[in-house]
């Protein structure tokens, strides 16, 4: 009985430490773990090059009408339908966006220089959405010129009752806002110059320049005072 016992007092510290992940590398067993971490992200980085400048860009780029230089997206954005894209120099694409567009008319967006777009944001495109220059779109943001569809009719399936005339205006986001996470912008809705945009807000009708905003609905909590040159000069 005492042997069993003071084996369990021996080797309990050690499955505790292991289970835990408390042991700590000392000497030599440090800097190899070290190495390998270090190893790790660089190889890592390397693959996430190679795939953005490889493959994503040249293969996004290649589905726009126009682009200017130094553009770089992380993965090859899902386009549904066949917008037309055109965007303007220096923008930076983090992960996975998506795009999606009606299947009439000529469904346009706009991207301007300098402009930042977070992963897991979405673009729903009808006639136009519009981004002005110097703008930052943070992840999980949803953008939207259209309701997507006309009126709520229980015997077609959603995708048979297309948006009508009075579902679609355009969205126009001036330059050098800045929209947080998670932010919803609804259709018609106009952002004025350098407005700052809550996280998680519903913005659902214009918004001056200079402002914050933030809630839903959206609502203006502070103007800023414009200063010279706080938009860079293009």
């Amino acid at each position: 009985m005492g042997s069993s016992s003071t084996f369990r007092r021996l080797v309990k510290p050690i499955a505790k430490r292991l289970i835990y992940s408390t042991l700590r590398p000392l000497g030599p067993a440090k800097q190899v773990l070290a190495s390998l971490a270090h190893a790790g992200f660089y190889a890592r980085e390397a693959f996430e090059w190679g795939r953005r400048s490889i493959v994503a860009t040249p293969v996004f780029l290649a589905q726009c009408a126009t682009y200017g230089d130094n553009i770089a997206v992380d993965r090859v954005p899902y386009i549904n339908g066949t917008p037309r894209i055109e965007l303007g120099s220096n923008i930076r694409v983090s992960g996975l966006i998506n795009i999606a567009a009606a299947s009439k008319g000529t469904p346009t967006l706009i991207i301007g220089d300098g402009v930042f777009i977070g992963h897991g944001t979405s673009f729903a495109v009808a006639t136009l959405i519009s981004v002005g220059k110097y703008a930052s779109i943070a992840g999980g943001c949803y953008i939207a010129d259209t309701e997507g569809h006309s009126h709520y009719n229980p015997q077609k399936p959603i995708w048979e009752v297309p948006a009508g005339e009075g579902d679609v205006a355009p969205v126009i986001i001036e330059d050098g806002v800045q929209i947080s996470r998670n932010v919803m912008i609804l259709k018609g809705v106009t952002i004025g110059a350098r407005s700052v945009i809550g996280a998680g807000s519903v913005v659902r009708s214009d918004i001056p320049p200079d402002s914050i905003v933030m809630g839903n609905p959206a609502r203006v909590v502070k103007k800023m005072t414009a200063t010279a040159g706080s938009t860079p000069a293009s």
